[in-house]
Parts: C-alpha cells; structure tokens; sequence
C-alpha cells in the first residue's frame, strides 16, 4: 500500500527567529509523500530568507500579500491544501523524528478519518528566562478509538481538555476530506477567531470516531510569541503580548451568546473559548440536547483557576445577558471547583508516572529542534514508569540541598 500524501502547514507572522528550527523538525522527516505549507501573514523580519535556507523541494511558501487574522490566516493555507491528510503547526512547535511515519503506519492500521496524539511540551529560553528551554516527555504508549460526541460532552463539563479531541493542530492529524466536509456544510474553514479550539470542536462534531494515540509524535512549543500561553499569563494584560496583538485585529467577532468585557477584552479562560466554539458549530450537531447556559457558566466559573477574578466578573456579563441567577450559579460552581480538584490529582499523580521531565543539568536545550532529537531519545531509553517517579521524587531534594543557606 502506497504511502498516504501528508501536508504540513505552518502559519506564521514575524517569528523567524524560532521558525527556522520548527521548520528543520519537518524537512528532517523521512517521507516522501509530504508538502510542507508555510504560510507567511505578511512578515517584514526574515521569514522568507528563512524558508529559502531550508532548501528542500517539498516547502511551498505562500504569503498573503497584506496582515489577516490568525484565523483568516490560517483559512488561506488551508485553501492551498491539495488532499491526503493534513496539520497545521505552529512556527515554534515541532514534530518527533520519524512522526509521520508512524502516522501512516496508523493511518493504513485503523483506517481512521482524524488522529490526535499525545504531545511533548517544550518552553523556548524566551520563555523561560534561561539559556535552555524545558522539556516534557509522555511515555506512553498504545491508542484507543474514541467517539467525538462523547469526548466533546466532557470538554465541554470540564472533565477532559479540549486538546483530548481530534484536533488539526499540534500532534492532530486530518483528512483532508472531513474538512472538504466541514467547509461545505458551513461556508468556511473556520467560524471562530480561535482557530485550533473551534477546529478540534468541529472535527469532533462531524467524525463518529477517531484515533487517540498515546505516544507523541509533535512538540508544543511555547515561546515568547505564543498567543495561548500569553493569554494565560500577567503579561496577557501588556499592550504588547501577543494576546493584545491579537486582540487588536479584526478577528471574526465571538458567538452573540458569549459577550467580551465592555472595552473588548477577552475573557482569560480555555473553558469560555470552548464554549463560544461549540456554539459556533451547534448546526453541525443534529439532534443533540439544547445548549444550557447555566450549567456551562457553572463550569467556566469552576475552572478559572488563577484568573478566578476577572472570569468572575465576566460571568455577572453573561449571567445578566442570558437572565440568569448568578450567585446560585456561582454556590454550585463552587462544589464543582471541589470535585474538580480531587479529580486533578489523581490526573497529577498519573502524569507524574507517565511523563519524564528535563532540567538544565540534563539536557541544556536551545531550540525545538534539538528537543525533538532528545524527546525521541528518551522515548528509545524509556526508564519506566516507576522508576520515572522516583526519579522525580529525588530531584527536589537535590535542589533543596544545593539552596544556598
């Protein structure tokens, strides 16, 4: 059986700095049937410069001639797609060695239309403020078939994430003809200004079943210039963070049913951006239950963690948009937020088990290049999963005895 032709797209805007190195993750794989899509929103650094140095015959670059939105963006590239299976990239993530053959190898297996795997979590030195980056391995293996209505329910309750489903982004992987689908049910691509949470809600609305794998085959990157990590974090509020810079765009205005704060602003929560998703794709969900606009800001409110405050705020908004009994809604969020917590640790304690983590001493990683090459070594050298919890157990007390006193 003939390979399966693969795309990989990788929009980007003004990051050639980190995306020469996630770029080299793709020209370094193994595979013949592959286009590699890098689709430059206009950048005046030196992206072009860059994709040029790649020198590799299955890069197209594109280039959309004037500043779009991420989504816009990411819609253009998508339109330059010619079949076979597809993901999209981030210009700082990156994939394993030898990832998309692993993929067709699954591809032709389980004869599956969406796969997502696990993935590996690397922060650039950007972000961490250091000459290295770190590095978060999985170490499982295996896959399992999942039905996408009953994994976009516990989304959308807050018993999942939202990257569980069948993304197209980061370590998601799609036939190109579930999209085809997708864009003539709709008109679009992409009806919400977040193009990776709205895609994962709508692949997962439109597939009865897809494949999640255990084992990683791509790097999330996070860097100075990520957008989510930026929107999660105190410097979201910077007129300069990549949150505020998207937020200055003209993005495709949130669903009616889900306000912004009065001078435009986001709400800082992952659990509000799933929900206006999911309500932007309600017409690909024939005969499911109605949406309920209480017990969805029941959740949101439950789960806002460090910016309980401001999501607080934002929920009084859209409790008095929908006429809805805030304070009895917030009493109930509060008993969630409990249960919530005892669920998150024994998710903790498992993650602990099951993902190997690197420090400066291991590895003093500068690029997600190089985090690629040792993700795939510790995968090669896996150490257990027991063995991989003591290992972390003993490294805080190395650290408290190397504490100055």
């Amino acid at each position: 059986m003939a390979d399966t032709p693969i795309t990989v797209v990788i929009p980007t805007r003004e990051r050639c700095d980190v995306l020469g190195k996630a770029l080299q993750t793709v020209t370094s794989q193994d595979y013949d049937p592959l286009e590699i899509i890098v689709s430059d929103n206009a950048s005046t650094d030196r992206t072009r410069e860059v994709v040029a140095e790649a020198r590799d015959p299955r890069v197209r670059y594109l280039n959309t001639g004037r500043r779009l939105s991420m989504s816009h963006n990411w819609e253009f590239a998508l339109s330059h797609v010619r079949g076979g299976w597809v993901t999209v990239m981030g210009d700082d993530d990156g994939l394993l060695p030898g990832a998309l053959k692993k993929l067709a190898d699954l591809i032709a297996a389980s004869d599956a239309r969406a796969i997502r795997s696990d993935t590996c979590y690397y922060a650039w030195p950007s972000l961490t403020s250091k000459s290295y980056g770190r590095l978060r391995v999985p170490l499982r293996s295996g896959y399992e078939v999942r039905n996408g209505l009953a994994w976009l329910d516990k989304v959308l309750w807050g018993e999942a994430r939202y990257t569980d489903l069948p993304m197209l982004y980061g370590g998601g992987f799609v036939d190109f003809s579930v999209l085809q689908d997708l864009r003539t049910a709709t008109g679009a691509f992409y009806r919400s200004c977040i193009p990776d949470v709205y895609m994962a809600v709508a692949i997962a609305s439109l597939v009865d079943t897809y494949v999640y794998l255990h084992e990683p085959l791509a790097i999330n990157g996070a860097s100075k210039h990520s957008t989510g990590t930026s929107m999660l974090s105190a410097a979201g509020a910077s007129t300069k963070s990549p949150m505020q810079q998207f937020a200055s765009e003209g993005n495709i205005p949130f669903h009616r049913d889900v306000p912004l704060f009065p001078d435009g602003t986001y709400p800082a929560s992952l659990q509000v951006v799933v929900y206006e998703c999911f309500l932007q794709t309600t017409d690909l969900r024939h005969g499911t239950p109605p949406v309920d606009h209480a017990r969805q800001l029941s959740v949101i409110l439950g789960s806002a963690g460090r910016h309980s405050g401001s999501v607080h705020e934002w929920g009084k908004i859209f409790a008095h948009q929908h006429a809805l009994d805030f304070e009895s809604i917030g009493r109930h969020s509060s008993e969630w937020r409990a249960k919530r917590r005892i669920r998150r640790l024994a998710a903790r304690f498992a993650a602990a088990m099951d993902t190997y983590k690197t420090d400066s001493s291991d590895f003093p990683l500068g690029d997600v290049f190089e985090a690629s090459i040792v993700a795939a070594t510790i995968r090669a050298t896996s150490p257990g999963r027991a063995r991989n919890l003591l290992r972390g157990l003993r490294k805080p007390r190395r650290a408290r005895a190397a504490r100055p006193q």
